[in-house]
């Protein structure tokens, strides 16, 4: 990783989108910049490995990453993406542990290192940044807990379908007659993170695309009014409602639908 200069007005204006930051003002946001580092990351760079002792905290400034279960052999299970405004490597700064996966840049990335003795002054003291700090953790355990199921069942159309879904509330942006996922997923990603095939995932979104569910704006995934109806039909749908994933998949019941 090597140090790059930065824009600090960008920066800044970066941070005071991520949800963490929204009590701080300017001149703690600024204060908090001169105290941390900017740090770049090249594609397929590993920023942290499994079982490692963080000793900071990352946001996002720039790129996505891949959060990932490495075997013994060294093939990869995704376990999570973030994108610009996420952060990790806060439960470490919180207990003091290592952590439990291998976070690794899917493209060129700019991070902002934050240090625990940084992050004490900062975020120790402040209770609204801290409450930010739990949302979090766990909005990611209920991301864990819907992946660990839609994992476990047999149908690729499901899995997608569901993926699909969930990236349209955590990343999507509406207009009149449907919903852009604001990120960039290969079919590759899309494989990678419910453990299929390639193949297969393209084979399922070009049916969802002939099927008038799914159309591409630019490299982005647009979901349409049909593909809502189909999934909330589903019977993995009906399953995730069920449980601890009602408020996950009771979400989707917002999404546009033609009038």
């Amino acid at each position: 990783m090597i140090r790059r200069a930065y824009d600090p007005e960008l920066a800044t204006k970066i941070v005071r989108e991520v949800p963490l930051f929204f009590t701080f003002s300017d001149q703690e946001i600024s204060a908090l910049l001169q105290r941390s580092n900017i740090y770049s990351y090249h594609k397929d760079e590993t920023i942290i490995h499994a079982d490692e002792r963080i000793k900071q905290m990352y946001i996002i400034l720039k790129g996505r990453v891949r959060v990932v279960d490495l075997s013994i052999s060294g093939e990869e299970r995704v376990m999570a993406f973030r994108h610009r405004g996420d952060y990790f490597g806060d439960m470490g700064l919180l207990d003091g542990k290592t952590d439990f996966a291998t976070v690794i840049a899917m493209e060129p990335c700019r991070v902002i290192l934050i240090s625990k003795s940084t992050f004490d002054e900062f975020f120790m003291d402040n209770n609204e940044a801290l409450r930010q700090v739990i949302t979090v953790l766990c909005r990611r355990l209920r991301e864990s807990w819907l992946f660990h199921n839609i994992i476990g069942i047999n149908d690729a159309e499901s899995k997608i379908r569901a993926t699909l879904a969930h990236y349209s509330t955590t990343l999507g942006m509406r207009d009149s007659n449907g919903v852009i996922i604001n990120s960039v997923f290969s079919q590759q990603n899309i494989a990678d993170r419910v453990q299929i095939t390639r193949e297969t995932v393209a084979r399922v979104l070009k049916k969802m695309k002939d099927q008038h569910e799914i159309e591409m704006v630019g490299r982005h995934y647009k979901l349409l009014p049909m593909f809502f109806d189909k999934y909330r039909q589903s019977q993995l749908y009906k399953t995730l409602a069920s449980g601890m994933q009602q408020q996950e998949a009771a979400s989707f019941e917002a999404a546009p639908l033609n009038q």
